[in-house]
């Protein structure tokens, strides 16, 4: 597997050429509802719905603007080979297809989130393991996020998140991004696969909602 290594030179360029990629290929981002408390004192499992190529920099843009921890992304290996660049701002990389991979690195993720460091760190994997159309239901999220909450020795903010790019009469689509309530779980506490996907779902449902209705959020920039 490819291992994260931060990199501060990395970051910096990465993060001026991200605010110009986005601002090309978007009108606007837009956030329903607030921003969840987080307890600082533990890591963040971070649980996107993944439906466009984007997705990975729609997060870089949360954290930037909202979060602000230490930022790990799950990536599949064969794209993560392709822009290696990508692991100098914390991208690692998983091979769904092989399971000694896999399981290397559910591993090393949940070192990450048993680590000390601080400030803590946010990780982002996404539960479908692939892309999804956005309305395709049931989710079928994959057991990974389970397995690495068995793993986990301490408590950790567990946080869905939907995200959906819209044509909205607009030349450019517009995002949308609406967190669920943080749970702050352990592996004695964590409801199960189950309820983790009907979380996901009815959040999802319910900002396609508020979508439809034309609904105004707060507006994000980096």
């Amino acid at each position: 597997m490819i291992k994260a290594r931060h990199s501060r030179i990395a970051k910096f360029l990465f993060h001026h050429y991200i605010k110009n990629l986005l601002s090309r290929h978007f009108a606007d981002f837009q956030l329903f509802g607030k921003m969840p408390q987080l307890d600082p004192g533990l890591p963040l499992l971070l649980l996107p719905n993944h439906s466009t190529w984007w997705d990975g920099f729609f997060v870089y843009l949360l954290n930037e603007t909202l979060i602000r921890r230490p930022i790990y992304l799950m990536m599949l290996e064969e794209q993560l080979k392709k822009y290696h660049f990508f692991s100098r701002v914390g991208a690692f990389s998983i091979e769904p297809e092989n399971a000694k991979s896999t399981l290397r690195t559910l591993d090393y993720t949940a070192g990450i989130l048993n680590s000390k460091t601080s400030p803590l760190p946010l990780i982002c994997m996404f539960p479908q393991a692939e892309l999804v159309p956005w309305g395709k239901r049931p989710l079928n999220l994959k057991r990974g996020v389970e397995w690495l909450i068995q793993k986990t020795e301490q408590e950790i903010n567990l946080l869905p998140l939907a995200m959906k790019a819209e044509y909205l009469g607009l030349k450019l689509p517009q995002v949308f991004f609406q967190f669920g309530d943080n749970q702050i779980v352990d592996s004695r506490s964590f409801p199960g696969m189950d309820w983790l996907e009907n979380q996901l779902e009815t959040l999802l449902d319910d900002m396609a909602g508020k979508i439809a209705d034309q609904e105004r959020g707060r507006s994000l920039r980096l």
